[in-house]
Parts: structure tokens; sequence; C-alpha cells
């Protein structure tokens, strides 16, 4: 397992469900076994200050509450997540279960109860002395208070969990960390490239799975060690299988350098968020695609979506414009992500599941008019080809033609080229 995979496996440790709660968990144990140890440092004579006959029932009443508490508040967020893979999409249940506010809260509480309980079986063995308990003392005290901020900020925080509104946030915030990481580094440290060259030596994948991270300092570094060129094939994102592969080099390479060069991409089986900026755009048009759905028929949502994901885009382009692009690696070649694959991305279904509904039409020729005038190098091509796409489409959706011709008006009005109609054809001849 090479440094890349260690760095990704701890990152995501570090934002499961259950990292706080054990962090939390050994704190206490930690407090309750060196609280003898701290007893002793205490001035003599400071027990008499305190009445410590209640530090037993203090500890009783935070072992006795704190995991019903604990056990209600995992039933709840379980729930939460089932309302929102079903009212938006599952793919984003991994930006929910990494709240900050509920993995406190669910931490504090089950924390809490571990140190009532411990502390109460020290108390039954005879393990702390005057001073010691008034440290369990003190630290119950602040213990409580713990809990008191934890309830009241759970109790905030249950206002929206899981709410539609709640999940598209979550994901422009982890599309717009992906897409500023991309404008910091478009090619990744590599010299630019704008297509594959031909008559290159592949290295292929051992596993089929998504490209989820790729090491480009180290892939560099090999590229120096070997003297050769390397041509990245897969960016993270990318499906990776025996037929496509994950690099181009300038030279054939043993089963030793293939198997190093293999080493600096982490492959999995789902997509993340991380490093792939199109998959936070496939997540937030998933959620307007069923919110179209004939069962749902949210037109409201997705025209959020359509606006959250333009404001993603027209970040990203500033971001580009102002980024230095800096090639810190002469011999490792990158193609940039390509902003035909995230127009698509963003907004080609959400035109296929909403081409009848006239409000959801024109809010998208809007965004698209908008992204083309922001950044013309950019989006400009690609938004007129989407344009007249969205177009077609409404052409064969939309039942009334005043909608039609109100939807064709807006698109000229915004400048984009309304493609000949079908419908009109027909209609003349």
């Amino acid at each position: 397992m090479g440094p890349i995979h260690l760095r990704i496996l701890w990152s995501r440790i570090r934002r499961t469900l259950w990292f706080t709660p054990a962090l939390y968990a050994v704190v206490a144990l930690l407090v309750l076994s060196t609280a003898p140890l701290v007893g002793r440092m205490l001035p003599s004579g400071v027990n008499n200050l305190i009445g410590l006959d209640g530090v037993y029932d203090l500890l009783d009443v935070l072992s006795n509450s704190l995991l019903a508490v604990s056990i209600f508040s995992l039933g709840i967020m379980v729930s939460s997540l089932q309302a929102a893979a079903g009212a938006a999409t599952p793919r984003a249940r991994p930006l929910l279960t990494e709240d900050r506010t509920a993995q406190n809260a669910i931490s504090t509480f089950l924390g809490g109860f571990i140190y009532g309980i411990v502390g109460l079986v020290g108390l039954s063995t005879n393990y702390y002395g005057d001073a010691a308990k008034v440290v369990l003392f003190v630290v119950t005290c602040a213990v409580i208070v713990a809990v008191i901020v934890a309830l009241i900020r759970w109790i905030a925080r249950l206002s929206n969990l899981g709410d539609v509104s709640e999940v598209i946030d979550l994901v422009e915030r982890a599309a717009t960390r992906s897409f500023q990481a991309d404008a910091a580094e478009p090619w990744l440290g590599g010299v630019p490239m704008t297509s594959l060259p031909e008559g290159r030596f592949a290295v292929h994948p051992v596993r089929m799975g998504f490209v989820q991270a790729v090491n480009s300092d180290e892939l560099a570094a090999l590229a120096e060690e070997w003297d050769i060129d390397l041509h990245l094939a897969a960016r993270p994102g990318a499906y990776s299988d025996p037929n496509r592969p994950l690099l181009l080099a300038s030279r054939a390479l043993d089963e030793e350098q293939r198997d190093a060069a293999r080493a600096c991409f982490v492959i999995g089986g789902q997509r993340t968020f991380e490093a792939d900026p199109r998959f936070a755009m496939i997540v937030l048009s998933e959620t307007a695609s069923r919110a179209l759905s004939p069962g749902i028929n949210d037109p409201g949502t997705a025209i959020d979506v359509i606006g959250t994901s333009s404001r993603v885009l027209a970040d990203w382009a500033k971001a580009l414009d102002e980024a230095k692009g800096e090639v810190r690696h002469r011999r490792l070649h990158v193609g940039r992500l390509a902003p035909e694959d995230v127009l698509e991305d963003a907004f080609r279904w959400i035109a296929r599941d909403g081409a009848g509904q006239l409000e959801v039409q024109i809010r998208l020729q809007r965004a698209l008019a908008s992204l083309s005038a922001g950044a013309p190098q950019l989006f400009g091509h690609p938004a007129r080809a989407l344009s007249e796409e969205a177009l077609l489409r409404a052409e064969q959706a939309m039942t009334l033609d005043q909608d039609l011709d109100r939807l064709r008006a807006e698109a000229a009005r915004l400048g984009f080229r309304c493609p000949d109609s079908p419908r009109s054809a027909r209609s003349a001849g």
C-alpha cells in the first residue's frame, strides 16, 4: 500500500461516523484512568470544599440517560439518511454521515455514557480516593455542560437534517472544494495535454473500478527516474478496465515498472467527492432528475439545482482564470477536465427529464447563457450546443405551442441560435 493509499485511507477513517465517538470514548477512559494521578497533585484539603457523596449520583444519571439518548440520536440519523436517499439520491449519503454536528452530538452522548459507566465501576472498586473524586466531580460537571451544549446544537440541527435542500447544500460544498482543487492544479502539476498521443505503450489496470486519486508527484518522480515521458490517460473519476489504459509511456515498461506506476493510482468500486468534481455534478443532476419524476413532480428542486450548479461552475471558471497552472513535472503530460463533459454532467439529464416543463427549460437556458457570457472561452461552445439540444428535447415534449414559442423566444433573447423547428415544418407542410 503506497503513501497515497494510506493518506486517503486515513482521510476516510477520520470522516466515518464511528471515528469521533471512538475518539471521545478513548478520551473518557484516559481521564478516568489518570484521575488518581491528577488527584495527588491537588492541594491538601481541597476535597473539603466539594461534597463528594454526589459524585456517584451524577455518574449514575449520566450512565442511565445518555445511552438512551445515543440510541435515539442514531435512530434519527439513520432515518434521515434513508429519507435523503429517497428524496435526493443515495450517492449523497456519505456527505450526510460526515456531518460534524451530528457526529459531535452522538460522540458526546456516547462518550458521556462510557465515562459514567466506567466511573461507576471505579467507584465501586475503591479505585478512587477522595482527591481523585474531586477530579471526577469537576470532570463530570464539564461533561454535563458538554452534553447540554450538544443537545441544544443537535435539536437545532434536526430542523433540516436529511432535507433535500440540505443535501443540495452539502453537495454544493463538496463540489466547490473539488473544483477549487482542480482549478489550483488543472493539469496536476504536469504539462498541459490536449489529446492522447498515438504509438505509445499502455499501462493497464489489474482490476476494474473507478480511479479515485492519482499521485502525480510519484508518477513524475518515476518518469524522471526511468527517463521517459508519461501521459495520464485516466483522471480521477474515470472508469478503469483492461481495455482502458491508466498511462501511456514513451517506451515499453517491464512488469516491475508497470506495478510501480499502477501503485500511483487509487482504484475503488465507487466514485468519491475528494478529487472528482464531475461526480458532484452528477449527484446534483440526479437530485434534480428525481425531483422531476412523475411520482415527485417538484420542478422547484430542479430549478434550485440548476442555480447551484451554475454557481459552482462560475466559481470554477473564475478560479481557473486566476490560477497560474504552474508546471512542476516536465515529463508528466495531463489533460484538463473537459468543460463539455462538466456541462453534460450538470445539465443534460435535467434537460431530458424536464423537457416538457417550461419553467425548468427557461431557467436552464438562462443558466447556460450566464455561463457562456461569463466564461466564453471555457463554456461558450458547449453551452450553445447544450442549449440547442435542450430546445430540441423541448420540441418533442411540450404539448402547447405557446410554451414552445416562449422558450424559443427566450433562447433567442439570450443570444442562442434556435434550431429549425420540426413541429413548425410539419405544420407548414
